[in-house]
C-alpha cells in the first residue's frame, strides 16, 4: 500500500454528508466514476483508498487528487487475494471500513453468437467476482459499522443490447446479486445498492471512439451514441454526476434505502 502525503483537501461547505472520518474503498478509483468518486469522499472528509491494475494510473490519480487522506493499492479485484488485499489496506488506511464502491469493471463488446464463449464467461464472471471478491472479506469490518457496498449497473441489464451481449449478461447478473446479497445482509445493518450509469462521458468512451475508428470528432460521436441510445435528455452525463449518486448511496444519508439502483442514465432506466 503507498499512502499518499500531498496537501491537506479541506471540506468545502454545503450539505454535510456526514463522512467525515469514514474510511471505505473504491475499486476502480484511478479513473473515471472511480477518480471522481474518490475525489468527492475526499471532499467529504473521508479516508479513502482507491485500488486498480496499474501503478502508473494510481500514482497520476494520487497525484490529482492530492490528499493525505488517500491512499493507493495495486489489484486487481477479480482476483481473491489481490482484492482482499485492498480490503486489509483499506481497513488499516480508514481505521475502519464505512463503505465499498465497487466501480472497477472492463467490457467485451460484441454479440453472443459472434464471441468467443470463454469471452462471454470472463465477462459474466468478472461482473461477479469484481463485486463478491470484495464484499465477503470486507463483511465483518461493514457490519461492524453499519457500512455500505455500492455497485455499478446498466440499462443493459434490463434491455440487452445485441451489441454488447455478454456485458448484458453480466449486468443482468450483478444486478440480481446486489438485491440477493441487500436481503442478506440486511440484518447486519449492512446496505447494499447499485448505480445505475447510463452513456458517461469518460476516459473508457474515448477509448471507444478511438477504437471505432470514425473520422467525426470526439464531441460530435458523442452525441450521435447518445441519439442512437435514445437518451431522453439529449445527452452524456458526466463522471461527476455518477460519483453524485455514488457517495450520496455511501452516505449515512441514504440510510433507509438498500436494494436499489439509482439511475444516473439521462432517463434509460436500468429496472
Amino acid at each position: 500500500m503507498t499512502e499518499n502525503t500531498g496537501r491537506n483537501d479541506d471540506s468545502v461547505p454545503g450539505l454535510d454528508l456526514r463522512l467525515s472520518g469514514a474510511g471505505v474503498l473504491v475499486t476502480g478509483g484511478s479513473s473515471g466514476i472511480g477518480l471522481a468518486a474518490a475525489g468527492m469522499l475526499l471532499t467529504a472528509g473521508a479516508r479513502v483508498t482507491i485500488c486498480g491494475r496499474s501503478r502508473d494510473r494510481l500514482d497520476a490519480a494520487a497525484e490529482r487528487l492530492a490528499s493525505p487522506r488517500l491512499a493507493t493499492v495495486v489489484a486487481d479485484v477479480t482476483e481473491p487475494e489481490a482484492a482482499a488485499r485492498a480490503v486489509g489496506a483499506a481497513v488499516e488506511h480508514g481505521g475502519r471500513l464505512d463503505g465499498v464502491a465497487a466501480i472497477a469493471g472492463r467490457g467485451r463488446p460484441g454479440s453472443l453468437l459472434d464471441l468467443p464463449i470463454d469471452a462471454v464467461t470472463a465477462e459474466i464472471g468478472d461482473k461477479v467476482t469484481g463485486l463478491l471478491n470484495v464484499v465477503r472479506p470486507a463483511v465483518e469490518e461493514l457490519a461492524r459499522t453499519g457500512g455500505r457496498v455500492v455497485a455499478v449497473t446498466a440499462p443493459t441489464a434490463r434491455t440487452p443490447s445485441i451489441a454488447m451481449g455478454a456485458i448484458s449478461a453480466g449486468r443482468a447478473a450483478l444486478d440480481n446479486m446486489v438485491t440477493t446479497l441487500a436481503i442478506e445482509l440486511a440484518p447486519a445493518g449492512v446496505r447494499v445498492n447499485a448505480v445505475g450509469v447510463g452513456l458517461i462521458d469518460t476516459p473508457r468512451q474515448r477509448e471507444r471512439h478511438r477504437d471505432d475508428g470514425v473520422t467525426v470528432a470526439y464531441d460530435e460521436w458523442l452525441a450521435a451514441e447518445s441519439s442512437r441510445r435514445g437518451v431522453p435528455l439529449g445527452r452524456a452525463g458526466s463522471a461527476d454526476e455518477v460519483a453524485a449518486a455514488v457517495v450520496w448511496l455511501l452516505s449515512p444519508l441514504s440510510s433507509f434505502t438498500t436494494g436499489s439502483v439509482v439511475d444516473v442514465t439521462g432517463g434509460l432506466p436500468s429496472r
